[in-house]
């Protein structure tokens, strides 16, 4: 098992999303994406979950199957499981057999293994110092996870958490909409400002586009409020 995903799998992963503004509907699509990323790095993994948390609630979930769905629904329900305690303690999360009927979550354990779910891995996503949601793999077999899951999962989890911090800061899927309205209005200004930066600093338009998404990210603002200090300013003396 490689421990480390590789740079082209993640380029894959996050070129499939980077050009994703960060609407309701869009949310769902990158969500499922790294979802289903997770799946395809870990071997073992016959599914993965990625969950945005917060105060307890999910506020996004993507799943690659409905036996995913379905057993980080039951976490919810029952107020326990391993993705939950990803989140609540920041802190990787293993379960080996369901079987055992582990006691740190007995009744999630013993309907997991009804359903033929017998391990899961769960890191959290962290992003600035807050634990923004979690990231699970599952499995049929026991044991089928291990210390080199656990850091693969991990490392992955770090770009995903980077990418999606800024769901977390908006507050309602109204706010989303609005933000979309307004992106799409400056779409021509986005691109312009993508080429200010390609030049100023000697990158390519995907390291472009990145660089917009951080610093909107930084500065708990728009795409296209960035992108409008960019252009407006792309007359003045670079200091």
């Amino acid at each position: 098992m490689d421990s480390e995903p590789t740079l082209n799998e993640l380029a894959v992963v996050f070129g499939r999303v980077r050009g994703l503004l960060l609407t309701e509907e869009t949310v769902q699509h990158a969500v499922d994406l790294l979802a289903e990323a997770a799946r395809d790095l870990i071997p073992g993994a016959i599914g993965a979950g990625v969950s945005l948390i917060h105060h307890g609630q999910r506020t996004s979930t993507g799943a690659t199957d409905a036996l995913v769905r379905r057993a980080d629904e039951l976490q919810y329900e029952l107020s326990e499981g391993p993705c939950l305690s990803a989140w609540s303690t920041s802190t990787p999360v293993r379960t080996d057999d369901t079987t055992a009927l582990d006691q740190r979550w007995p009744r999630w354990a013993a309907a997991a293994a009804e359903m033929s779910v017998r391990s899961c891995q769960s890191v959290p996503l962290i992003q600035g110092g807050t634990t923004i949601g979690a990231m699970k793999v599952y499995a049929t077999e026991a044991f089928a996870f291990d210390g080199t899951t656990e850091r693969a999962l991990s490392r992955f989890a770090v770009p995903a958490a980077a990418l999606l911090s800024h769901v977390q800061t908006t507050d309602t899927p109204q706010q989303i909409r609005s933000d979309l309205s307004a992106a799409l209005q400056t779409r021509d200004r986005i691109a312009m400002a993508k080429g200010i930066l390609m030049a100023r600093l000697g990158i390519d338009d995907r390291a472009a586009f990145t660089e917009l998404v951080t610093r909107a990210q930084d500065g708990r603002r728009s795409v296209g409020d960035v992108a409008l200090e960019l252009t407006e300013g792309a007359g003045q003396p670079v200091t």
